[in-house]
Formats: structure tokens, C-alpha cells, sequence
């Protein structure tokens, strides 16, 4: 009987972790595919300090700070831009780019929860963060 009874329980506590909503965090880096797509966009998000990096083709074209607005979705904040992030049950969102992509979404896909930084130096620096540009 006693068994049974921690099978039961076994059971019934792996039904309902699998059936929690998973909240997934605003972290490490986030890369969209080079299929479909000119460019590689990639951002960073420090949670230590709430900053994030924006990066076109591995130039540093933004930066700033990103805010939670409530369970999977952030605020993010620059003096280029804001923009709003939601993140789906993957660990992926979409942001939108006008000058990239046709203008339509770009998904965005958690490679990994350690930020990740750039730290080269290009002439053409300028026509990258120009593709911000409204």
C-alpha cells in the first residue's frame, strides 16, 4: 500500500511541474538567424544591472537599460529606441527593425544566459547604427 501511495504522489508532483507555465528571464544573449536576413542582429542583457547591447553584424550600434513589466515581458529602453519584449514559451521573442528585414519580425533566440560582448572596432560603425534610424 505504502508503494502505491509514492507512486501516486510521484506521479501527481511530475503532473503538475509539467504543467506549470515556465517564466523564463530576460538573460544572456539572443541571436537572430542569418537566413532570410542580411544582417545578424544579437543583444545582450546584463540582469545584474538591468543593461542590454544591441549588435549589427558584431558592431555595437545601441545600448541601455530593460525593465520587467510583468511575468515574460520587459521594457527596453535606449536614446535610439524602446521597445517591448515578450518572451514565448521557447526563450524567443520578436523585435522589429524598420531598415532590416523587409521590416518585418525578427525572431530572436536565446543562445545562451551568460551575456556576451564585442569588443572590436570597425570604420563603418555609423552606417550600422544608422539602420536604427527612423
Amino acid at each position: 500500500m505504502r508503494k502505491l501511495l509514492a507512486a501516486l504522489s510521484l506521479v501527481l508532483i511530475l503532473i503538475f511541474v509539467g504543467c506549470t507555465p515556465r517564466i523564463h528571464i530576460l538573460r544572456g544573449s539572443y541571436q537572430s538567424e542569418r537566413e532570410g536576413s542580411e544582417y545578424v542582429v544579437f543583444l545582450t542583457f546584463n540582469q545584474y544591472d538591468n543593461s542590454f547591447t544591441e549588435y549589427i553584424d558584431n558592431r555595437e550600434v545601441d545600448k541601455g537599460t530593460y525593465d520587467k513589466i510583468e511575468n515574460n515581458r520587459y521594457i527596453v529602453k535606449s536614446d535610439k529606441q524602446n521597445f517591448e519584449i515578450f518572451l514565448n514559451a521557447k526563450n524567443y521573442f520578436e523585435i522589429t527593425i524598420n531598415k532590416l528585414n523587409d521590416g518585418k519580425p525578427i525572431q530572436m533566440k536565446n543562445i545562451d544566459v551568460v551575456p556576451t560582448y564585442f569588443d572590436v572596432d570597425y570604420e563603418d560603425i555609423d552606417t550600422y547604427k544608422a539602420l536604427l534610424d527612423e
